[in-house]
């Protein structure tokens, strides 16, 4: 079965597990041909599956929740969950000075367009006491994202923090300055990157999704155990990028996102506090739009 991918970015230590398991030979060896296309956002790969440009990829739990919750209908899956602990985040120059939620109110923060952090801050605000509504965001490119932090021109960026540290980098600015204040020390810790897939392709093979489990958690233990075989997978596909950066970056997600404790099973908690968090993103982020109910969405979308 040959099986389009899109990745949350472009190729990337972020993402360079994935590429892994292609150079490694394990969708080979469970009959399984695997070709990558790169991506902008992990929340814009749901849009992506169901728009017939791929059939399985990197992308984001709450934005598979919120599509069924406005269609009532489950078409995309959520077979493993890759962060442990969240990287929405608000990115920001620090100067010394550390931010806080309630400097938000007033200031004017950027992002891309449907980027997972900006959809997710209205309710981080309303928990904690404050208008969901009380800021400017300004919807820009990532080029002009990365630019209006380093400038100060804003107060912060929505973000995945090692998408905005690397890529920041990567432009040639100075990122030595760089902080984030975490939505998951701020009460808001929720399942966000995560291979998915389109349920008709699933259903195509009855064993595909066990299949896909099995290569997902092998290739990012692997690269757990030796960061080299996503440096070197980047740089087959991508030769020009730094390695150094894309070590870098693979390090930082998976010591402080995805193995924050060592190798685990890589499993949704279907009854913890972070998939009730999930939920309830979705159902804030979707209002009264919702053409069903929420309950037993989790165990209808998620697999383990």
């Amino acid at each position: 079965m040959e099986l389009r991918f899109k990745l949350n970015y472009l190729y990337q230590g972020q993402n360079s597990p994935f590429l892994h398991a292609v150079d490694a030979g394990y969708f080979g060896d469970h009959g399984l041909s695997c070709s990558f296309v790169e991506g902008f956002s992990s929340s814009l790969v749901t849009r992506a599956l169901v728009g017939g440009e791929a059939d399985i990829g990197y992308g984001d739990v709450s934005s598979v929740f919120e599509r069924a919750l406005r269609t009532g209908e489950t078409e995309i899956s959520c077979l493993v969950q890759i962060y442990e602990h969240t990287p929405c985040c608000l990115g920001y120059i620090s100067d010394g000075k550390q931010l806080k939620l309630a400097d938000v109110p007033g200031s004017t923060l950027c992002g891309p367009n449907g980027d997972t952090s900006a959809r997710l801050l209205p309710l981080l605000l309303k928990r904690n006491g404050l208008a969901p509504d009380s800021y400017t965001y300004l919807g820009v490119q990532p080029e002009e994202r990365d630019r209006l932090v380093a400038s100060r021109s804003v107060l912060a960026a929505t973000c995945f923090d090692a998408t905005l540290k690397f890529a920041m980098q990567m432009r040639g600015y100075d990122a030595s300055g760089l902080d984030f204040l975490y939505f998951a020390d701020n009460g808001l810790d929720i399942y966000s990157g995560a291979l998915v897939a389109l349920n008709s392709v699933l259903e195509k093979d009855p064993g595909l999704a066990g299949k896909l489990q099995a290569i997902t958690r092998q290739a990012w233990h692997d690269c757990l155990a030796n960061p080299q075989l996503g440096v070197d997978a980047v740089l087959r596909r991508s030769p020009d990028m730094d390695p150094e950066i894309v070590r870098s970056q693979l390090t930082w997600i998976l010591e402080r996102q995805v193995f924050p404790d060592g190798a685990r099973p890589m499993e949704f908690d279907f009854g913890g506090a972070k998939m009730a968090d999930t939920l309830e993103c979705a159902t804030y982020s979707v209002g009264a739009e919702a053409k069903r109910s929420a309950d037993g969405l989790a165990a209808e979308i998620c697999l383990n």
